[in-house]
């Protein structure tokens, strides 16, 4: 396993419990550092997928399978991910975008996902007091929900050293060697590891590998920056998801503003014109938060990949998988790539459910 993030570190505690001996191998020195400790931690299929299909159903799928995943995250290594279906209201501030939202609803409560009625006036600020009065109309999810992302890796990381997985940090993979059918990675200081099946779920930083593994879509990492600011004495119940942004609260009180998407290549550091677009969203959406007393932003790369994660076996080696490019849904997503990637190396073949998002695929 190359990556050592919420994919990684899921797909190996799936391949774990399935009495698979696994090494997860990570080339900064501490487990989901690139990407996944820098995200917000939503569970919001309904925001996520534009349209239904094959996205959608994964996304669905996968936020269905989060209690049960926390539950027994927890169980194992003791550590609570603070999993909380607080529901999601999705508001615009502009009464251009409405028919574009009652759309969206149209489409959604035809695949049976549990939607409000389009709210205005009173019944919006009842859901989130504060709201601003910029808002216009909104959509209440009441499945929606949240996890803590950093509590979500310190308990993947316990539940598998537990379970008896080899994590490796500071291994940082030059090459693959697939020579005689095997799967084989060489580190830059020229160490070698040999194994039966390998996994690359390095996010952005697994597109160093595409081209030798027969894979046409590149992966390319999105810069995305989040603000935090501290209100403990203030209750926020729901995620407001808005035009341009989120806002949202966890359970110490922090809350965080977010998020940008930036194609900057591989800059991972957060910028004052970001935390300005940051003050903006929250001025927008709740604007308390706009006036709290500020944490911390920070910043984190995105995995990105026209048409969807790339989940499965590769062109070259039936022996390499990849399970990367979830770009901002890396958490969601998390359940369900762990399952049907660890199905996919017990059972010598991927399931349906992974067809739609083959490496194999055209860009």
């Amino acid at each position: 396993m190359i990556g050592s993030g919420v994919i990684g570190l899921g797909v190996a505690w799936e391949l774990a419990r399935m009495g698979l001996r696994v090494t997860v191998l990570e080339r900064d020195r501490r487990c989901g550092e690139g990407t996944s400790s820098a995200a917000a931690g939503m569970l919001a299929a309904s925001v996520e997928a534009a349209a239904p299909g094959p996205f959608f159903e994964l996304c669905r799928t996968s936020s269905g399978l989060w209690e049960s995943w926390a539950g027994s995250l927890e169980e194992e290594s003791g550590v609570d991910c603070e999993y909380d279906r607080c529901g999601l209201l999705r508001v615009t501030c502009s009464a251009d975008l409405l028919p574009a939202l009652e759309a969206r609803r149209d489409w959604q409560l035809s695949e049976g996902i549990a939607v409000s009625e389009t709210l205005s006036g009173p019944r919006l600020h009842e859901e989130v007091p504060g709201l601003s009065s910029e808002v216009v109309a909104g959509l209440l999810y009441p499945m929606e929900g949240q996890v803590h992302s950093h509590r979500v890796l310190e308990a993947l990381e316990v539940a598998c050293r537990r379970a008896g997985v080899r994590i490796e940090t500071g291994f940082d993979v030059a090459t693959l060697d697939l020579d005689g059918g095997g799967a084989g990675v060489v580190a830059a200081d020229n160490r070698r590891l040999q194994a039966d099946c390998l996994v690359l779920a390095a996010g952005p930083w697994s597109g160093r590998w595409l081209s030798e593994l027969g894979v046409l879509v590149a992966v390319e990492p999105v810069r995305g920056q989040i603000a935090a600011v501290d209100q403990p004495l203030v209750s926020m119940r729901r995620i407001v998801f808005g035009d341009h942004g989120y806002v949202l609260q966890k359970r110490s009180g922090l809350t965080l503003v977010g998020a940008t998407e930036e194609m900057v290549g591989f800059a991972g550091w957060p910028t004052l014109a970001a935390f300005n677009q940051l003050a903006r969203v929250a001025g927008e959406l709740v604007p308390s938060v706009a006036f709290a007393p500020y944490s911390h932003t920070w910043a984190g790369l995105r995995p990105y990949a026209r048409g969807g994660p790339l989940l499965g076996r590769t062109p070259v080696s039936a022996r390499v998988l990849l399970a990367t490019a979830h770009h901002r849904n890396g958490i969601l997503l998390a359940p369900v790539t762990a399952q049907l990637i660890a199905r996919a190396v017990v059972e010598g073949a991927d399931p349906d459910a992974l067809l739609p998002f083959s490496p194999g695929r055209v860009a």
